[in-house]
């Protein structure tokens, strides 16, 4: 319930005001006046006043203006017993929440302070939404968990250097949304942005795009043409999967880091560059090294500065807060946005994202393009998302209103059939009863050699 000033200057009218809103609940304090008013407000923790339009000295809109100064977000209720439509109209204009003619009926006051009501929760849970710490100061960055909020400060103390830097993450974690937002939070940033897949170019064509070449270096090169290096110039070259790159490439590309200077194919010439390189990887270089698949000389060229992405799965603290931040991206011609329904939300925490923050994006355009109420509700999603998650994910009530006895029985045919499927040559009747199940715990469990 609320806390409600009463301001008017008749004091029957205060006391009968303040007689019927203790009685519905609410905690209320009086004022005679405008300036009395004013100063009660100053205490601190009320929600909602109430106040007569005619009074000596400081009138109804007069106090609502000086309340708008001091607290813009509470709710004004005018009382009149002159109300007309000049008056309800110009009260609006000038930011009255609502007005009702005296005398007034006991229903239509009740109703008038619920939806005050109404009004200062949705405004208290949008503030705690722009509150949430969701980007960071980054553009499009949702940083949450701990995780991502440590994979922020590194992107703010490596953002103002030139340092190279390896991403490292499963595909759909973000990679190349990190490496934008250092090249945007860097002295490059009004420079050239160039991003390459490396495993996207076939490989007897990536030494050309990434260095360019000379006019008849080959069949196909009937003239001279700049690389991705000189394309980047002054700015930052971004490589994505990075190990799928040839290591007749990567010693170029070592000497590019090095000695801030490419040759293209086929040319004489070294050409000097001033790029920033980020790098991304969705494989554990460090085993390619071993392996002699990646060049360690490379890879401790880019592993000064290592940002580790977590999959999404393991920080689930982020998947609600991502997917409200799509709904925003998505829907922007929505009014009101489209909220999460809580079963939809429940599976959304649920389901273990193989794809990442690029398939629960794709999950909610695929609900945005079914949607024809307000609420993104389950039957919305994709079917491999409802598909996946645990029953009781997806019905909590399923473990809480099952007994102890019958959740213990349940795992403990499990545990037995797994035992049969590692056993399927033996039978209940032989002497012995698989992974040390005792043989009357076998024989219940059975009945004409299958799990009840």
């Amino acid at each position: 319930m609320s806390k409600i000033l009463i301001v008017d200057d008749e004091p029957r009218i205060l006391l009968l005001m303040k007689s019927l809103l203790k009685a519905n609940g609410h905690e209320v304090e009086m004022a005679k006046d405008g300036p009395t008013a004013l100063e009660t407000l100053k205490k601190g923790g009320f929600d909602i006043t109430i106040t007569d339009l005619r009074m000596p000295g400081m009138d109804g809109m007069q106090l609502q203006k000086e309340i708008q100064k001091l607290y813009p977000a509470m709710p004004v209720i005018l009382l009149t017993a002159y109300a007309s439509v000049d008056t309800a109209i110009d009260a609006m204009k000038q930011g009255i929440f609502d007005y009702l003619t005296k005398p007034f009926k006991v229903d239509d006051m009740l109703a008038c302070i619920k939806r005050a009501e109404d009004k200062i929760q949705k405004a208290a849970a949008a503030a705690a939404h722009a509150a949430e710490p969701l980007r960071y100061r980054f553009d499009s960055l949702i940083a949450v968990s701990p995780q991502m909020v440590h994979v922020c400060d590194v992107i703010q103390k490596v953002a103002p250097t030139s340092a190279t830097v390896l991403i490292n993450g499963e595909s759909g974690t973000g990679k190349e949304l990190i490496a934008r937002t250092i090249h945007k939070n860097s002295s490059r940033k009004g420079k050239p942005w160039v991003a390459v897949n490396c495993a996207a170019i076939p490989e007897n064509l990536l030494e050309s795009e990434m260095f360019g070449h000379v006019k008849g270096a080959t069949a196909t090169a009937v003239t001279d043409k700049e690389g991705l290096f000189e394309a980047a110039s002054g700015g930052t070259l971004f490589l994505d999967e990075i190990a799928s790159m040839p290591l007749s490439i990567q010693s170029k590309l070592l000497t590019a880091l090095q000695d801030k200077t490419i040759r293209r194919v086929g040319g004489t010439e070294d050409i000097p560059v001033d790029v920033r390189v980020i790098a991304a990887s969705n494989v554990n270089l460090e085993e390619l090294v071993v392996k002699g698949t990646f060049r360690g000389d490379l890879y401790y060229r880019f592993a000064v500065i290592t940002i580790d992405v977590t999959p999404l799965r393991k920080r689930t603290e982020d998947i609600l807060p991502l997917a409200r931040h799509f709904i925003a991206k998505e829907a922007v011609d929505m009014q009101p946005l489209p909220k999460l329904a809580p079963e939809t939300a429940k599976i959304l925490t649920s389901y273990s994202w193989p794809g990442n923050v690029r398939e629960l994006e794709n999950a909610i355009k695929h609900s945005l393009t079914f949607l024809m109420d307000e609420e993104i509700t389950p039957d919305l999603l994709p079917a491999r998302v409802n598909r996946h998650v645990p029953e009781a994910a997806a019905n909590p009530e399923a473990i809480s209103n099952a007994s102890l006895k019958s959740f213990l029985k349940a795992k403990e045919k499990e545990y037995i059939g797994q035992i049969l499927s590692a056993k399927s040559g033996e039978t209940a009747d032989q002497p012995a009863a698989p992974g040390n199940v005792n043989l009357s715990t076998l024989y219940r469990s059975l009945t004409d050699g299958k799990l009840v």
